[in-house]
């Protein structure tokens, strides 16, 4: 009788033998993985050059006691999440990313609103972080000429990403200004 023991040890009898080019085609990540992967690994710079670019913009440079935390609050969330829907090749195969998605921009919409800041500056920012993103894949794309034909595939992804997202945000903003200021924007 084989027990899990000797399975194991089996297992690691062909440890030396070189798989087929086939099966190393079949093991490597596919191309959009290795981009999200990039972007994920990237996400702190994606976070820093975005913040960066906010930062250029009047609103926000006329708003002397918004720091750098308020700035970001919430942001790592929604960038992390907006690189898990654009990793997905089809939206609705995992539709708890989109409804997470929506949440985090209803939630920041409520809390620009809040804050005070313009619809106009909610949507900027949104397009700043999209811009960004896109910034880091084609720095990833530049670093691997296997992954040349991504770029098409990753820009309909994005659009299919944010174009809702920013909707969802602003919808919120309207909601709390016609509300009141005093809504809680974490709920």
């Amino acid at each position: 009788m084989i027990d899990a023991q000797d399975d194991r040890e089996n297992a690691f009898d062909n440890a030396d033998t070189e798989l087929s080019e086939e099966e190393l085609i079949a093991a490597a990540p596919q191309p959009t993985a290795r981009v999200t992967l990039g972007l994920q690994e990237q996400a702190s710079r994606i976070l820093a050059n975005w913040s960066l670019r906010v930062s250029t913009i009047p609103e926000f440079r006329a708003t002397p006691n918004i720091n750098l935390a308020q700035l970001q609050e919430g942001m790592p969330e929604l960038l992390d999440v907006a690189t898990m829907a654009i990793s997905a090749s089809d939206p609705t195969l995992d539709p708890e990313i989109q409804i997470r998605a929506a949440e985090l921009a209803t939630t920041h919409g409520q809390r620009r609103a809040t804050a005070g800041f313009s619809i106009g500056l909610l949507i900027a920012e949104l397009h700043e972080l999209r811009a960004e993103l896109w910034a880091a894949i084609l720095r990833i794309v530049e670093t691997d000429p296997e992954l040349a034909e991504i770029p098409a595939t990753m820009q309909d992804r994005l659009a299919r990403t944010f174009d809702p997202l920013i909707v969802d945000a602003a919808e919120a903003w309207v909601e709390t200004k016609a509300g009141g200021e005093n809504i809680d924007p974490k709920g």
